[in-house]
């Protein structure tokens, strides 16, 4: 029984030396969330410089966080200006449809020349202008800002958070 208890002990004191650190961001009132990890990419705009800084978040601290691509560049929570999250669908979603336009404007195009017809009309622009168009706004909806502050409030976790 007793080395059972040591085991235990030695187990639950090993989880808590390595438990890694969540950033957590959070809308004041409402059950919105978003959960950071070392290893993830994080854009952040800092009041003090001004800066808008994008990269890995290298480490997370009580206070601070360390983010960059190259060199991890430390700021504390309240220099924090606003935090941009990303979503993947739109983006990738934004990307396929300018793709998508680009290609259907040249197949137009070179249809138009192999049957020796005038090579741009307006059908062709409205076509595949559309679907430029509608790729270039889910691309800028791709982002969104939280601003800290009165808003959106930082948070580090002790705990693992998937």
């Amino acid at each position: 029984m007793k080395n059972i208890i040591v085991f235990l002990a030695f187990c639950f004191a090993a989880n808590l030396g390595f438990a890694q650190n969540t950033l957590l961001i959070e809308k004041i009132g409402t059950s919105r969330k978003y959960f950071y990890h070392t290893g993830d990419y994080m854009k952040l705009r800092v009041s003090k410089q001004d800066t808008l800084l994008k990269g890995k978040l290298w480490s997370i601290h009580d206070s601070t966080i360390s983010v960059s691509e190259l060199r991890p560049f430390e700021v504390q929570f309240k220099d924090i200006n606003s935090v941009y999250k990303r979503f993947a669908f739109p983006k990738k979603f934004g990307k396929f449809m300018c793709i998508g336009g680009g290609a259907l404007f040249t197949i137009i195009a070179f249809n138009h020349l192999i049957n020796n017809e005038q090579v741009f009309t307006s059908d062709m622009f409205i076509i595949s202008g559309s679907l430029i168009g509608a790729g270039l706004i889910s691309i800028s909806l791709s982002e969104k800002r939280c601003k800290t502050g009165k808003g959106w409030k930082i948070k580090v976790l002790d705990i693992n958070v998937n």
